[in-house]
């Protein structure tokens, strides 16, 4: 059985402040005391009514020693994440060296289309120095132009790019084909309609007969545990009914686990290697996958990149209102039983590399990652 159960956490928080109605509170303090994971943990007498906000509330009745994620959302916020919809201009960056570094870019998005790039460094907005607080600024401006001054190292060169942050829908797969028979896949979350994308990515992938795949999730923090299982299913064949792995419930809720098995698609691939591109934002359903493959496929599963994240549990939103609250409501386990990596997987031994190649683009054969996996796949060894 097949079930909408989100296993998110790149979604903004809603934040502080006073809340329009405290009808909430009871309804989220039961979801605490009956269907949260760890609701042997919660105290059955808290003065709810203190609290100013959802988010506050989660925060103080959650479980601090492993819960990491239970939050609120908007049913917008929502229905944009599943959708694969968003506002702004598209792209990720991280300071470097005091720079504005893309790491990069969402697929389609408005970033994407006027050719900003991983590595750009911006310089400036609007012939000012670039703050964080005036990127935020422009990002609010929507309908009205922005201009980027950005130095591109791999040309040593300064560009102008005008962008307008805007209402887009982006894609969250790339594929291609590597030495005849090696794909590379990048799959930047596990959004609802990334079922199709993925669909049409193996399509691809089953006509060049390819025998290796690399996987590059370093910058995908989880969706959907359907779109998990059908990767999983593109993934291994003749391997019908076995477990590919299971979701269990507190104590009260023992009769909502469930078991997810492989099913043989038209386009499932038997491949002699698949190795994961990770870093420490790899997390959720990329991190199931992984687990769920190693008990079949233990020498032909292999991480490079960075340890990832840690999140062997999942939510199951609950509608309120204008929230949806996401409580921690049960934990993943492949079908040696095996969950407890919340301090994350490690990568394949003598694997590590650290994502900070930004003179390459993500897919390139020379990018350190997917150097790499190349190697990887050609030696049995990193």
């Amino acid at each position: 059985m097949r079930r909408i159960l989100l296993i998110f956490i790149t979604i903004f928080y809603i934040g502080c402040g006073t809340t329009p109605s405290n009808e909430y509170k009871p309804y989220l303090f039961e979801l605490f005391t009956t269907q949260y994971f760890w609701a042997d943990k919660v105290s059955k007498h808290v003065a709810y009514y203190k609290y100013n906000s959802p988010q506050e509330m989660i925060d103080d009745l959650k479980y601090k020693p492993k819960d990491r994620w239970s939050m609120v959302i908007t049913k917008k916020q929502n229905s944009d994440f599943l959708n694969q919809k968003s506002t702004g201009f598209g792209f990720a960056f991280k300071k470097i060296d005091n720079n504005f570094t893309i790491i990069y870019t969402r697929i389609n998005s408005p970033a994407d289309k006027v050719g900003i790039r991983r590595g750009d460094i911006i310089l400036k907005l609007n012939h000012k120095k670039i703050t964080i607080n005036s990127l935020i600024r422009a990002r609010r401006e929507q309908g009205e132009k922005s201009s980027f001054l950005i130095y591109r190292p791999s040309i040593d060169k300064n560009i102008t790019v005008n962008l307008m942050a805007e209402d887009y829908k982006f894609k969250v797969t790339k594929a291609s084909i590597i030495d005849d028979n090696i794909g590379y896949l990048r799959l930047d979350s596990f959004t609802e309609e990334a079922t199709e994308e993925i669909d049409s990515a193996f399509n691809f992938f089953k006509s060049k007969d390819i025998k290796n795949l690399v996987i590059d999730l370093r910058y995908n923090s989880g969706g959907s545990l359907i779109t998990a299982s059908i990767l999983l299913d593109k993934l291994m064949r003749d391997m019908d009914n076995e477990v590919q792995f299971k979701i269990e419930w507190n104590s009260q809720n023992q009769n909502r686990n469930l078991t997810y098995s492989f099913e043989t698609d038209r386009n499932s691939i038997d491949l002699d290697k698949i190795v994961f591109l990770t870093t420490r934002e790899t997390a959720s359903a990329s991190e199931l996958v992984i687990n769920a493959l190693r008990p079949y496929l233990e020498d032909n599963v292999a991480i490079i990149g960075d340890r990832t994240y840690g999140k062997p549990v999942g939510m199951e939103g609950k509608s309120y209102g204008r929230y949806i609250f996401y409580l921690i409501n049960f934990v993943v386990k492949n079908s040696d039983g095996f969950y407890d990596y919340f301090d994350g997987l490690n990568v394949t031994k003598g694997c590590y590399v650290k994502d900070n190649d930004f003179l390459h683009q993500l897919g390139d054969i020379e990018e350190k990652l997917l150097k790499k996996a190349l190697l990887y796949i050609d030696r049995g060894n990193c």
